[in-house]
């Protein structure tokens, strides 16, 4: 387990998460919240296949990692209802730095 220090960015989106995290057999593991506020750990999968060393002597690694999610709830407002989609798949960038303990 390494712990490091991570910035994830929701492709064609502003929304970004950054803070501490911890490497685990080639997976990106960070605390995160769910919409009712309960805490979970949230698990970017084979980040360390997906991202490279940064060049022009930048510290740490970055790349796209595609995440993918079934069942997902939409909201049809022309419905007032909601609509489950059986797949679908989201990309992130993801940088991260190992800092020692």
């Amino acid at each position: 387990m390494q712990k490091v220090v991570y910035s994830i960015t929701k492709v064609n989106s502003e929304e970004k998460l950054k803070g501490v995290g911890y490497l685990v057999e080639g997976n990106l593991m960070i605390p995160a919240k769910s919409g009712k506020g309960n805490p979970y750990i949230k698990v970017f999968e084979n980040v360390t296949k997906s991202c490279k060393p940064k060049e022009n002597g930048e510290k740490g690694y970055a790349g796209y990692v595609t995440v993918g999610y079934t069942d997902v709830p939409i909201f049809v407002p022309k419905d007032n209802n909601y609509k489950i989609l059986d797949y679908i798949e989201t990309t992130y960038y993801v940088w991260y730095k190992p800092i020692k303990e």
